[in-house]
C-alpha cells in the first residue's frame, strides 16, 4: 500500500467525521440559539485560544473552518506538508467532537 493509498483513506475518514460534526453542529447550534432568545448562552466564542482562526458563538462556522482545512490537506503535494496539515486538522476535529460531548451533556440537565 502507498502513502497516496493511505492519504486517500486519511481523508475519507476526515469526510466522515466532518458529516457526523456537520449533523451533531447543526442541533447543537438550535439548541444555543434557543438558549440565547432566552437570555442564556452569554459567551463570546465557543473557543478561545485554540486552534481554529476565527472565533464564533456558534458550531457552524468552525465546520465551515474544518471543510476548508480539508481543502488545503487535499491539496497538499508534498508528504511533511500533508502530515502538518493533518496533524493540525485532527487537533481540530477532536476539539470539535470533545466540546460536542460536553454541550450534549450539559443540555441533558
Amino acid at each position: 500500500m502507498t502513502f497516496s493509498m493511505d492519504k486517500t483513506k486519511l481523508v475519507e475518514q476526515i469526510q466522515e467525521n466532518l458529516k457526523d460534526i456537520y449533523h451533531k453542529a447543526i442541533d447543537a447550534d438550535s439548541v444555543l440559539k434557543q438558549q440565547q432568545e432566552q437570555g442564556k448562552a452569554k459567551f463570546s466564542a465557543l473557543f478561545k485560544g485554540s486552534l481554529f482562526k476565527d472565533q464564533h458563538r456558534q458550531f457552524l462556522p468552525y465546520v465551515e473552518e474544518l471543510a476548508s482545512d480539508l481543502v488545503l490537506l487535499q491539496e497538499c503535494q508534498d508528504d511533511e506538508h500533508f502530515v502538518t496539515q493533518l496533524k493540525v486538522m485532527v487537533a481540530k476535529l477532536e476539539q470539535m467532537h470533545k466540546l460536542l460531548v460536553e454541550f450534549k451533556q450539559l443540555t441533558r440537565q
